[in-house]
């Protein structure tokens, strides 16, 4: 991967190590609430579940198509800020959809990173600061996201 840092990689490298997989994480079923699936042919950022949506707007009838090939309508949506400080603007509330998931796409063109694509890891990255912004593991072919905790130090010489 490009333009990753020696701290980057060992930031991804650390979180991979304390990754914790549960049953519910994966597309049998609902996944967790707070699982986002990082999708490459998404859209739209869309979710499941309204409770995690406060400040709901309706839409005019948005046609989403779904897994099953079958179509479904969104009217609702709202901005998400999820754990680590990734915001998703116009996230689109599917009541059909089992799963939440993260359009890299809209991504791309709303919040100034680049997504870079692994066999098994997928790295976000601030387009002008080059920071980590969150990564994605591959389990079961499909890329669930990961936050990247950020932290900020200063370091300051010669004070006494």
């Amino acid at each position: 991967m490009t333009g990753l840092s020696k701290e980057q990689w060992q930031t991804l490298v650390e979180l991979l190590n304390n990754l914790k997989v549960t049953p519910n994480e994966s597309m049998i079923g609902k996944t967790k609430l707070n699982s986002w699936i990082l999708d490459n042919g998404a859209s739209n950022h869309m979710i499941g579940t309204l409770q995690h949506l406060c400040d709901v707007w309706k839409v005019p009838g948005c046609p989403v198509g779904l897994p099953n090939r079958h179509t479904a309508t969104s009217t609702k949506e709202r901005t998400i800020r999820l754990v680590g400080g990734l915001r998703l603007e116009n996230v689109l509330y599917v009541p059909q959809l089992n799963c939440n998931l993260i359009s890299i796409s809209q991504l791309s063109d709303e919040s100034n990173c680049n997504v870079q694509f692994t066999a098994n890891l997928c790295v976000i990255q601030d387009r002008t600061l080059k920071m980590l912004i969150g990564a994605g593991e591959r389990r079961d072919g499909l890329y669930f996201f990961r936050e990247i905790l950020k932290v900020k130090a200063c370091r300051v010489e010669g004070i006494t």
